[in-house]
């Protein structure tokens, strides 16, 4: 298995760069599409270890050191280039926030509820009898037929929560912003309360409204921090000590979460810190990137179709074979979502550029 991280290794390592006067294009959609693409790739080899059974070699030990350091850390730049993104679109787009609940919340459910019966229609011809009641559970993000969940409800509730603050405030992205970190406190509390030791439904909330204020502080970051090496290396030395730091006490706090919220934190200043002067972007990573839905949701169908006829009894060919047709699956359901989406009206139909 540890040929996995060699090979994302090679990937990461493909095309990259490095800048002495910093990217300013760090935060693109191509910029952050590469490391969106680094973070799903990571979870989608984290998922497989549900799946198949590791022992401690030198080829499976390493792989599962990296999953173990990585852990709930593997989502946090989802939800922040989230948030960064989605205030970005209302201090520039007129009408952005009336959109939220058709072209965030029902774009997102629609494409949920598909991906969901999916995995109820592979359960069925694998054999599995799901009830009425778990399937409408499922369709709405309280329960699962095979596929995962949680992120899928936070992600909702924050685009509730972002569309509430600021319906009635218009421009006034600053005050937006504060109450949309308050309803997302309010949020984590909530369902801390509701799901109680699943703490992977709640502690990596906060990240959306974190990168909500980075799109507030960025052009200060960048008059000030991203083309002065000093200042840049001393923010980042600064943040990187502090993650280490708060990552070796983790251990002590693991029954309670405590460290993980802020630790979740810093990851993300940290990672964006990194992203300034080093560009992993290239177009395998922006593929990942641009497909994080389809191969996050649909990942599991192949790894549980495989499993069900015993081919996860060999680690290395499950993965290799999960891996290809979870690209395959993906690729289908993107292009499918976006036919829809068009259909729906929930996207424009792209322009096709003049030769």
């Amino acid at each position: 298995m540890i040929l996995f991280l060699v090979m994302l290794a090679f990937l990461c390592l493909f095309g990259i760069k490095f800048s002495q006067n910093g990217f300013e294009d760090y935060m693109s959609p191509q910029k952050t599409g590469s490391i969106k693409g680094i973070f799903v790739i990571i979870v989608l080899l984290s998922h497989l270890r549900q799946y198949i059974t590791l022992d401690g070699s030198a080829f499976c030990q390493p792989y599962k050191d990296f999953m173990n350091f990585f852990g709930q850390l593997m989502v946090v730049m989802f939800l922040f280039y989230s948030g960064y993104g989605v205030l970005l679109g209302i201090m520039k787009k007129d009408g952005y926030v009336k959109s939220i609940p058709a072209k965030r919340v029902l774009k997102v459910f629609i494409h949920f509820d598909i991906a969901v019966l999916l995995f109820w229609i592979t359960g069925r011809l694998l054999g599995k009898d799901y009830s009425v009641k778990r399937l409408l559970l499922s369709l709405i993000g309280l329960d699962g037929v095979g596929n995962s969940v949680w992120f899928i409800f936070v992600i909702i509730v924050l685009y509730l929560v972002t569309f509430a603050a600021f319906i009635f405030l218009k421009k006034k992205v600053l005050l937006g912003t504060v109450i949309t970190t308050v309803l997302s406190c309010g949020a984590l509390l909530a369902i801390r309360a509701w799901k109680g030791s699943e703490y992977w439904w709640y502690d990596t909330i906060l990240c959306y409204p974190l990168g909500m204020w980075y799109a507030l502080a960025k052009p200060y970051i960048d008059k000030n921090i991203l083309p002065d090496f000093n200042k840049w290396f001393a923010c980042t030395a600064a943040a990187g000590t502090l993650f280490f730091a708060m990552k070796s006490l983790m251990p002590e706090f693991t029954g309670t979460r405590k460290l993980f919220i802020p630790m979740a934190l810093v990851f993300a200043v940290f990672i964006v810190l990194l992203s300034m002067r080093i560009s992993v972007c290239n177009g395998i990573l922006q593929w990942f990137g641009k497909r994080v839905f389809g191969i996050y949701i649909l990942q599991r169908i192949p790894m549980i179709v495989l499993s069900h006829f015993g081919m996860n009894k060999n680690a290395f060919l499950f993965s290799v074979a999960c891996f290809a047709l979870t690209i395959v699956i993906a690729e289908i359901f993107e292009r499918a979502m976006d036919k829809l989406d068009v259909l729906l009206h929930l996207s424009k139909k792209p322009v096709k550029k003049s030769s």
